[in-house]
């Protein structure tokens, strides 16, 4: 993008506890993307009701939004002048008005301590060193994460082509050729070629979960008062929206659940489980604290939620009457010709009041019936483009959890596929003299 006002084009600065901002070069203002002025604003909405309402007047101009190439439109709020577009939401701040706006609009200490003019300071510095050690590097951009994963995807499966042919290419020369297999093919091969498979996904899978550590740890909780659209990370206590639910095995009042029924197959050890059915309740709760509540719409999101009842029945015993009936309204009969099935039910649930964690996308509410419900005017949901997740465990807690899991699965990963690449070279792919 380019700065309005000297058409230089804009340095991403990056923030230790958010985005990246576009700032001018020569200080003469910045570009703020949908979702990123309650980083720097703490009373948001204030600030937009001012906007919105009869103390903010907005006039169509011709300066094209750097973002979308749409019209953008003047606006004057407490004294303070900027261009918002209506077609991206994003917003041009000139030198100065950040700083007017969050004295103004200030409810408590932002969530990046860091000045204006300390951002105008960090792009020139940024851009200098660019122009001298880069000169023919292109310019990374926001959509850097994209095509690092891009490559990360085209490596993994590069490796594997590279590890299949290798095999292959050792095979068709040890069978027309004079020498013998070190060992014969053998189902052995197999697994052991399945097994380096498996430590690369392993690998893989340990990444997208570093990835979503990073993405708690680097965006700062809001308070609800001060939501904006775009990712948002909140935390609070759960309400119900229009009444408890009743967990569907357990029948415990609850703002929101979720279920799975799987059935065992087989008698051999260890045990295979199938999945007959697996959900959650549907009906959005809010999240509430000192500032405000919003609704939250679960589907999609990923739930890091401790399995909290766990039901189970063969023929030794019964389910109880509470999980059966929950059984029957899923369809799911618990009687067979030779007695019952050996059946697993688990559910998990939020109960009222108890503290919730949330990563999300805030979404406009469109619904104009329950104004007063929501006193951020927003709603948290999922999106194509951001994780959602849900969890009743602290933010500290999700972190220690989730770098456990990171150092399991790239230790065992790593551990697995080396293992497996060393007895394939080892026993099948080394040529005899």
């Amino acid at each position: 993008m380019k700065c309005l006002d000297c058409q230089e084009d804009l340095i991403e600065v990056p923030t230790n506890q958010g985005p990246g901002l576009d700032v001018c070069i020569s200080g003469h203002g910045l570009w703020l993307d949908v979702g990123e002025v309650n980083f720097f604003v703490e009373d948001y909405l204030s600030l937009t009701r001012a906007s919105g309402d009869a103390g903010g007047v907005a006039v169509r101009t011709e300066t094209l939004c750097p973002r979308c190439g749409n019209h953008m439109e003047s606006e004057t709020v407490s004294h303070t002048s900027f261009l918002s577009c209506d077609s991206c939401h994003g917003w041009w701040l000139p030198h100065g008005s950040l700083t007017r706006l969050n004295e103004t609009y200030r409810g408590a200490a932002v969530p990046i301590q860091l000045q204006e003019t300390e951002l105008y300071t960090q792009a020139a510095m940024r851009h200098s060193a660019s122009r001298d050690t880069h000169r023919k590097q292109p310019q990374l951009n926001k959509a850097g994460a994209n095509r690092q994963s891009l490559w990360f995807w085209t490596l993994f499966f590069g490796l594997a082509l590279v590890i299949g042919g290798l095999i292959f290419v050792a095979g068709i020369g040890k069978t027309t050729s004079s020498a013998q297999w070190i060992r014969p093919p053998d189902q052995a091969l197999l697994y052991l070629t399945a097994g380096s498979m498996g430590g690369l996904g392993l690998l893989i899978y340990g990444w997208t979960i570093h990835r979503r550590k990073r993405w708690i740890e680097n965006i700062p909780t809001s308070t609800i008062r001060s939501l904006a659209l775009g990712l948002v990370e909140i935390s609070g206590r759960a309400q119900p929206e229009e009444g408890l639910l009743s967990a569907p095995f357990s029948g415990l009042l609850c703002v929101f659940y979720s279920y799975t029924v799987e059935e065992r197959l087989g008698s051999e050890q260890p045990a295979r489980w199938e999945t007959l059915a697996t959900g959650t309740s549907e009906q959005s709760f809010f999240v509430s604290d000192a500032t405000g509540r919003v609704p939250v719409m679960p589907q999609g999101a990923e739930l890091i939620l401790p399995d909290e009842h766990t039901s189970r029945s063969n023929w030794l015993g019964d389910l109880p009457p509470t999980t059966i009936a929950g059984l029957n309204r899923l369809g799911i009969s618990t009687e067979q010709w030779m007695g019952n099935h050996t059946l697993r039910c688990r559910e998990s649930f939020i109960l009222p009041d108890e503290q919730v964690y949330v990563l999300g996308t805030a979404h406009e509410q469109h619904d104009t019936k329950k104004p007063a419900e929501n006193s951020s005017g927003l709603y948290i949901g999922s999106s194509q483009d951001h994780a959602f997740i849900i969890s009743d465990r602290s933010e500290k807690e999700l972190l220690s959890l989730l770098q456990w899991q990171v150092a399991a699965l790239g230790v065992g990963g790593l551990t697995l596929a080396t293992t497996c690449l060393t007895l394939i070279f080892t026993y099948y792919v080394t040529t005899v003299s």
